[in-house]
């Protein structure tokens, strides 16, 4: 659905204005911080960069989360069920000129044992996995969060399918080898370019 911004006047998508968004995600960055520069930078540069509305990470503070719940560890982390009371955003409301978030959706947090002083290569690899997740083979990535431990956490989609091992042995079920090979052969051409 195609509209021009209000403002500028240029074309959007859904209400995504990049010109717009890109300034006023750039206003607020004075007004929240992860206390890490390196991430900071990688949220501030997937907002500077996004092409669409759900094309960048968001700083979320710890508070914004209800019912966090440990489900799993793993050898490098833990990982966390929980309610974000406001949710993503969801769509562009043209009457009242403002972002609607879902509401309360079940997310992941993927707690990054020892992310106190969280190295600038763990930063790259979360930075690769974005990059990854632009297809929709991949688990969606909300943005960072910080427990009160101060440790890190990535907030995810929720998979209602677990983890990665349980996922892999529901796709080894007969009915899903055809979609297996697909997905196999997109993940390939993925690595490829």
């Amino acid at each position: 659905m195609e509209n021009n911004c209000t403002d500028c006047y240029n074309p959007t998508t859904f209400g995504w204005c990049m010109k717009c968004e890109t300034n006023y995600m750039k206003g607020k960055f004075l007004y929240w911080s992860s206390e890490n520069k390196e991430i900071d930078e990688l949220i501030r540069h997937t907002q500077l960069n996004a092409s669409h509305a759900y094309d960048y990470l968001e700083w979320i503070p710890f508070e914004a989360f209800d019912k966090v719940t440990n489900i799993g560890r793993g050898g490098l982390s833990s990982v966390y069920s929980a309610l974000w009371m406001e949710g993503p955003r969801q769509k562009w409301d043209y009457t009242t000129q403002i972002w609607t978030r879902t509401g309360p959706i079940k997310v992941a947090l993927k707690h990054l044992v020892n992310s106190l002083n969280i190295s600038g290569s763990y930063v790259d690899q979360i930075k690769a996995h974005y990059k990854c997740i632009q297809s929709d083979l991949f688990v969606k990535i909300f943005g960072i969060t910080k427990d009160p431990t101060s440790n890190y956490m990535i907030v995810m989609k929720y998979s209602e399918n677990g983890n990665l091992y349980q996922y892999l042995t529901l796709l080894a079920l007969p009915h899903f080898q055809q979609l297996w090979s697909f997905s196999l052969e997109c993940v390939l051409m993925s690595c490829q370019g």
